[in-house]
Order: structure tokens, then sequence, then C-alpha cells
């Protein structure tokens, strides 16, 4: 009788511990998958202004873009503070943020040199007329006030003649985010890639023009 009894009480306590188990199962969150970001191209409706006229056959030289260290992370980063940075939770870059920013920059950039060959490896074999270089030393993107602070320096070298000409400034950017999202960030980071292209090509089109050899007609004696 006392050997049922236990028997009886072992097998309540084994269908307790099972539906408490499988009522925690049911209620407990499955884990969030993560998100992959990518940076977004330029849309179909976006005009794409030309700043340099055509030079068929030219090359073009393009180093890769230089972003601020503190970015460069699979995590999407963005400033809580002058000083501190955070992440998107479950958020990741698809690629690696540099790999995808040089090539974004560079597809800009091809657009608003219509003509131009642009070349970011082993270009000595093109003879290239200039060449480019842009680093940004700050990309800070606030989530709080949805806004991208950058600043960026643009070099142009050309190759066209014995003294070197050369365009160097610093430029300031500030862009807006529509959302408090990462893809609005990404947005921000992408319509900052449009305008350093247009301001690029326009350095590249003034050094080019100065250097290049003019074709007026000698005047007559």
């Amino acid at each position: 009788m006392t050997t049922t009894l236990l028997h009886r009480r072992a097998a309540a306590l084994a269908l307790t511990v099972a539906t408490a188990a499988f009522v925690a199962g049911c209620v407990s969150t499955p884990d969030r998958p993560p998100t992959l970001l990518t940076l977004p191209g330029p849309t179909a409706s976006t005009p794409v202004p030309v700043t340099a006229a055509p030079r068929e056959g030219s090359t073009l030289a393009i180093a890769r873009l230089d972003i601020p260290e503190y970015l460069v992370s699979r995590r999407v980063r963005y400033r809580t503070d002058g000083s501190t940075l955070a992440e998107w939770p479950d958020t990741f870059w698809a690629e690696r943020i540099e790999v995808g920013m040089s090539r974004e920059f560079a597809s800009a950039l091809r657009a608003r040199l219509p003509g131009w060959r642009l070349c970011e490896s082993q270009c000595a074999q093109w003879s290239p007329v200039a060449g480019l270089r842009v680093v940004i030393d700050r990309m800070d993107y606030s989530r709080a006030q949805r806004r991208l602070l950058a600043t960026a320096r643009v070099a142009v070298v050309s190759h066209e003649t014995d003294a070197r000409s050369v365009n160097s400034q610093r430029l300031d950017y500030e862009l807006k985010a529509e959302a408090d999202t990462p893809q609005a960030q990404a947005q921000a980071y992408a319509d900052l890639l449009d305008r350093l292209a247009t301001d690029a090509a326009a350095a590249v089109a003034g050094v080019t023009a100065l250097a290049a050899p003019s074709t007026a007609a000698p005047a007559g004696r």
C-alpha cells in the first residue's frame, strides 16, 4: 500500500514538472533574428547632378575611402553623446562597412564623371591624369537627434603637368534622418556619400580643367 502511494506521488510530481516546463516554453520569447543592414543605393527618382564634363579615355585613380576607425565594425554604431558610442540591438552590417561605403562612393562618383575611367587599384597601366583621395574624419550619427554630422578631406592631384596641381579642401556636412531606425541611419550614410561624390567630382573637374592643355588656336601674327 505504501509503495503504491509513493508511486502515485512520484507520478504526480513528474507531471507537475513537465507541465511547468511546457508552460515556460510556451511563454518564453524566442531569440530575435539579427537584422542585416546594407547601404541603400540612389533611388531611380533621385537626379544625379553631373559636375564634370566628359573626359573620354581619361583615368582617375581613386584611393579607398577612409572612415573613422571607431565605426569599423560589423555592429551598427551611433553616438549617445560626445564621447560615448552605442550599438543598435541585434543589428549588423551585411558586409564590412568600409568596403560597402567605398563601393557606393565609387558608384556615385562614376555617375558624376561620365566618360572617365575610374581605377581603384593597379592604375599605372592606365596612366591616370589625376588621383583622388577622400578621408572622412568624422561620421557621427546621433540617434536622439536623428542627425548625421560629418567632416571629410578631399584631395585631388593632377598628373598632367610637371608642377602638379593640387586641390585640397575640408568639407562639413549635416544630414537629417527620417526615422529612429537603423535603416534610416544607413540612408543618412548613403546621402552623405552622394554629397561627397558631388563635391569630389567638382574638385576633379576643377583641377583637370586647369591642367589640361589649351585647345584654342594660336593667334595670328
